[in-house]
């Protein structure tokens, strides 16, 4: 018995597209957007400096950087604060493993 969801998928996502298409709206845009994809394949460079141009706004690549820098400084300034809380959160860690290690034993 072979598997047939993936062509049954493929088939759908063609039929799909195919009805899409009739709306005369969505056919311009499609080709609008092929005719830039050609146009940018034709061209890489400059669909290198469209995307790293500086739009005003940071990439969500760079903020989610800074946010894992926040965090990560934020974590390393309570772990030198308060040792008395690391140790706490350490011993919690342990109990909840012992406790899980039990139930998969029983």
């Amino acid at each position: 018995m072979d598997n047939k969801l993936i062509p049954a998928v493929l088939i759908g996502a063609v039929v799909g597209a195919g009805l899409s298409l009739i709306d005369k709206n969505t056919r311009q845009s499609v080709l609008s957007r092929s005719k830039d994809l050609k146009y940018y394949a034709q061209n890489p460079d400059e669909a290198k400096n469209k995307l790293s141009s500086d739009s005003g706004q940071p990439s969500k690549i760079d903020g989610l950087k800074d946010e894992i820098m926040f965090w990560k400084e934020t974590i390393e300034e309570i772990r030198q604060n308060n040792p008395e809380l690391e140790q706490s959160i350490k011993d919690a860690k342990d109990t909840f493993q012992k406790k899980r290690e039990q139930k998969q034993l029983n």
